[in-house]
């Protein structure tokens, strides 16, 4: 899940627009809440530059 973040935030996150980290509407409902947890985790550590 980490390295899936972080490599969507350097992807879509390089150039001057930037790029707005967000969940969707479409987390299914088998999906652990550790691994919720662990994609807004990464989300921090690695997107604030």
């Amino acid at each position: 899940m980490r390295a899936r973040v972080r490599h969507n935030l350097e992807v879509f996150g390089a150039g001057p627009g930037g790029y707005v980290f967000t969940q969707v509407h479409n987390i299914q409902q088998n999906v652990p809440a550790e691994n919720v947890q662990a994609m807004f985790d990464a989300a921090y550590e690695y997107g604030a530059r």
